[in-house]
C-alpha cells in the first residue's frame, strides 16, 4: 500500500492527488462491478491506498460516486466552454447546437449505469436524495451559461425556462443511452435516439433573436 495514508505531513501536501486516485480508481470499479457491489476496500487497493487515506477524503461511497459525477461533469463543461468559444454561424442553425450538444454528451452516456444507481439510491434513501437533488441543480447552473451561449451564437434564445430546457434534454439523453445499452449498441451512435430527436427537441424550445 501507498505511505500517504500513514504518513500525515505526505497526506497533508498531497492531498489532491490523492483524492483524483481515489475517483480514478472509483471510476473503474464501479464501472466493473457496478456501485452496489463494489466496495471501499476494492476502491482503496485499485488506488493503492489504505481504508484511512479513503475516509480523510470521503465519508462514504456514496459521497465519493457524488464527486465523481461532479469531476466528469466539470470536464463535459470545460469542453462545452471551449467548443462556445471557437463556434462560428451555420446556416442550420439548430443542427449546429444539436451537434454541439451530442458530440459533448453533456450528461453522459459513459457514466449512465453510475448515474442510474445513484439516482435509485436517492429514490430509496431519503438522507442521499437532498446532497443528490442539490448535486443536479448545481450542475444544470453551471451547464445554463453555456447551453444559452451555444444557442445564442446560433441567433436562437429559449422560449422555455433554462432549467426545463435542461431536464428535458437530460431526460433524453438519459433514455437514449439507457436504451442502446439495453439492446447492446452503441449508446454515442450517430442514428441514436438523442441525435434524432434533438433537433426537434431544440427546436420546439427555442426562437431566432428578435422574434
Amino acid at each position: 500500500m501507498d505511505g500517504t495514508a500513514r504518513d500525515g505531513g505526505r497526506m497533508k501536501r498531497s492531498r489532491p492527488a490523492t483524492r483524483e486516485r481515489l475517483l480514478d480508481a472509483a471510476s473503474e470499479v464501479f464501472g466493473e462491478r457496478g456501485f452496489a457491489a463494489a466496495t471501499v476496500e476494492e476502491v482503496c487497493e485499485r488506488a493503492g491506498f489504505t481504508r484511512g487515506a479513503f475516509y480523510s477524503n470521503f465519508a462514504t461511497k456514496e459521497e465519493l460516486l457524488l464527486a465523481l459525477l461532479d469531476r466528469e461533469e466539470a470536464q463535459v463543461l470545460e469542453r462545452l466552454s471551449a467548443a462556445v468559444d471557437t463556434a462560428t454561424r451555420d446556416s442550420s442553425l439548430v443542427s449546429v447546437v444539436t451537434g454541439r450538444l451530442f458530440d459533448l454528451q453533456p450528461f453522459g452516456s459513459g457514466n449512465y449505469g453510475l448515474r442510474a444507481e445513484l439516482s435509485l439510491l436517492a429514490v430509496r434513501n431519503p438522507e442521499l436524495a437532498a446532497p443528490y437533488l442539490a448535486a443536479r441543480r448545481a450542475f444544470r447552473a453551471r451547464f445554463q451559461p453555456f447551453l444559452e451561449r451555444a444557442l445564442a451564437s446560433a441567433g436562437l434564445r429559449l422560449t422555455v425556462s433554462a432549467d426545463d430546457a435542461l431536464v428535458t434534454i437530460e431526460a433524453l439523453f438519459d433514455v437514449s443511452a439507457r436504451d442502446a445499452l439495453i439492446a447492446g449498441a452503441d449508446p454515442n451512435a450517430g442514428d441514436n435516439l438523442a441525435r434524432r430527436m434533438l433537433p426537434a427537441l431544440l427546436a420546439g424550445m427555442t426562437t431566432r433573436h428578435g422574434d
